[in-house]
Order: structure tokens, then sequence, then C-alpha cells
């Protein structure tokens, strides 16, 4: 493995430690150093500052979701296993590393209390935005049970919307979600097409 890989790997590996258990403006970089095991001046030479930091962060987290929606995606045609994949998808990432969702939840919290790194985070909704729309293309049209039609951009931002606030909800409240509640989400959406 390329060395420089390596050690960005563990920068941001220290990082979601540090962001998990701190806020983002309680962690320093002196932190992120001491775990990681990288010097403080190399981790700067990666990332000129914790917001950077950060938002890589955030932004491998949203390649890695949404990489796996796309896959699902070619998985299958049928709407209602689509639909399945990825709430059981959301429920295993959960269940293997609740983290991600915590530390995304902490770091979009305090991004959004400071105009510099606002900037930053609406950024990357930006890219969110554009990843969930390339998947939501690739979803195609949906035929609700109502015999409406609605885009897969849309259809799939309701589902991941639903899911992201079922999850937020509880990761703010520092309690785990329920798998009971994914499942009711599941279900409605399911039960919404033919």
């Amino acid at each position: 493995m390329d060395e420089n890989i390596n050690k960005k790997e563990k920068i941001l590996e220290a990082a979601q430690e540090i962001f998990f258990k701190k806020s983002f403006y309680e962690a320093t970089m002196e932190d992120i150093a001491q775990l990681s095991g990288v010097k403080k001046p190399t981790i700067y030479y990666y990332y000129p500052s914790k917001i950077d930091l950060a938002s890589e962060l955030i932004e491998q987290y949203i390649k890695k979701l949404f990489g796996k929606v796309e896959e699902i995606i070619y998985q299958t045609t049928d709407i209602k296993q689509r639909i399945k994949t990825i709430v059981d998808f959301y429920i295993n990432l959960l269940d293997e590393n609740s983290k991600i969702f915590i530390t995304i939840q902490r770091i979009g919290y305090d991004f959004m209390q400071k105009e510099e790194s606002k900037k930053k985070i609406n950024e990357l909704f930006e890219k969110l935005r554009v990843r969930q729309k390339e998947a939501g293309d690739l979803f195609g049209e949906v035929i609700l049970s109502s015999g409406a039609k609605v885009s897969g951009d849309i259809f799939l931002f309701s589902l991941i919307a639903a899911l992201g606030r079922a999850i937020v909800e509880e990761v703010s409240r520092e309690r785990k979600p329920r798998k009971s509640e994914l499942l009711a989400i599941r279900d409605i959406f399911i039960a919404s097409v033919k």
C-alpha cells in the first residue's frame, strides 16, 4: 500500500474516533495526531485545517453510502426489493458501525454554527445532492400505488431522508435507532408503490 494512502487512512480513522468522542470544536489536531501516530505537520500537509479533515471524512461516508445504494439499484429492477435492500443496508450499517451516523450528525451540527464551516457543509450537501440525483436517475420512474408517477430522484430522496431523520433523531438523543422504526419506514415505502 502506498505510504501516503496509509497515512491518510490512519488520520481519517483517528479523526472518526476523535469526532465520535468529542464535538468538532473540542477535538484538536493534536488529539488526532496522538491517536493516529502521524505527526501534526504531516496531518496539516494532507488536511490544511480541521474543517478540511472533517469534510473529507463526511465525503468518504457519502461516497460509501451512495456507492452501496447504486450497487443495490443495479442488482434488481423490482422496486419493492430495492426498497427492502436499501433499508436492510442501513440497518446493517447501523449494527456494524453506528459511529458513522453519530460522527456525521456531530460534525454537521457543529459545522452549522460558524460561517466558515457552514460554507463547507453546504458544499458537501451539494455533493450529496448530486450523488443522490445520479442514484435517483438510475432508480428510474416510480409508479405509486395511487397510479401517480414520480421520479426516482424524488422517491429515493424521500426514502433516504426518512431513514436519515429516524436515525439522526435517535442518535442526537444518544440512543441507538430502533430497528422496528426503520422497518416501519421500509413498509410504508413498499406499500406506497405498485
